[in-house]
């Protein structure tokens, strides 16, 4: 008498969840990788150190990044810029030493994200409220409060952390948004101005120099 052989059962291949992702959104703390579903299947915070959000782009748009070095100012560190179409991550070479020394938190991000366009090869690039590049500004009016702005233009979803202060040697409440690009130059953008880029993560300032 025969005795059946049994069929193993194929194990199935796992599936990555970047391979779902559809939608790009940079929050005030952190760039989130989202499904069709609305579920956030990863997420980045601009403080941790940028190489693995770098290797998630690359396999939601299967492709390496163009990149550029970028010296310093006196405002901002050297940095390496990392571009896939209309997104680039910015990669800040801050003084790693002294960030510890003076606890400097999100001040000094170690990526930071910009979006140039409302999509970039099928996926949404968003903030938390929904703003994309090239959005009339008339049209957000109810999403933004003009008492907080960036140096860079109006801010989006703001959030207010506790972040250490080594001027007042404490902890102290810091507001940080998205920033929604208004002009060029120096002219103020006209009545009919709309998002030239969105960019995170910017603190919300008083005054800028």
């Amino acid at each position: 008498m025969q005795t059946a052989t049994a069929t193993p059962t194929p194990t199935p291949t796992p599936v990555d969840p970047l391979d779902g992702v559809t939608a790009l959104v940079a929050t005030a703390t952190s760039l989130q990788f989202v499904d069709a579903e609305g579920v956030v299947v990863d997420e980045f915070a601009y403080l941790d150190e940028p190489e693995p959000v770098l290797a998630a782009i690359e396999k939601v748009f299967d492709a390496e990044p163009v990149d550029e070095e970028r010296p310093g100012s006196n405002h901002t560190p050297p940095s390496t810029a990392h571009t896939w179409g209309e997104v680039e991550i910015e990669v800040r070479h801050y003084d790693e030493e002294r960030r510890d020394a003076e606890s400097i938190g999100l001040d000094w991000p170690r990526f930071a994200v910009y979006f140039d366009a409302p999509e970039y090869e099928g996926v949404d690039l968003t903030t938390p409220s929904g703003i994309h590049a090239g959005d009339a500004f008339a049209d957000l009016e109810a999403l933004l409060d003009p008492d907080e702005t960036t140096c860079s233009g109006p801010a989006a979803d703001v959030v207010v952390i506790e972040e250490y202060s080594h001027m007042h040697g404490t902890d102290v409440e810091r507001k940080f948004g998205v920033a929604l690009r208004e002009a060029f130059g120096t002219e103020p953008p006209g009545e009919d101005a709309s998002v030239i880029w969105i960019g995170a993560p910017y603190p919300v300032e008083t005054g800028c120099a």
